[in-house]
């Protein structure tokens, strides 16, 4: 008995520590999303653009990275994360720049 109910806390514990990352990530993907819309018009390079976002975002993404399991490398799980987010959003704001010449 229990074990079944150290299971059944242990299960509700992962699950909960699953919901709070998704929030979480959703709350970076909602930060970025936010970021592509008001800096899509301007006529900055997108690198920069690109760069001004992610910083914006910067504490969304702390808030992701502290909340991965321990044991993890959280530095090297946040650069990735950075980097991929960082092309993601550049080729989002490039795809937008094209359809949508900038004057």
């Amino acid at each position: 008995m229990k074990a079944a109910f150290g299971l059944i806390a242990m299960t509700a514990s992962i699950s909960a520590a699953f919901a709070d990352d998704m929030s979480k990530r959703d709350a970076f993907e909602s930060c970025l999303g936010a970021g592509v819309e008001k800096f899509k018009d301007l006529c900055e390079p997108a690198d920069l653009a690109a760069r001004a976002i992610l910083f914006e975002c910067k504490q969304q993404l702390i808030a992701l990275v502290i909340s991965l399991p321990p044991g993890s490398d959280k530095v090297a799980l946040a650069e990735k994360h950075r980097l991929d987010k960082t092309e993601e959003v550049l080729s989002r704001l490039l795809e937008y720049r094209l359809q949508h010449p900038c004057r």
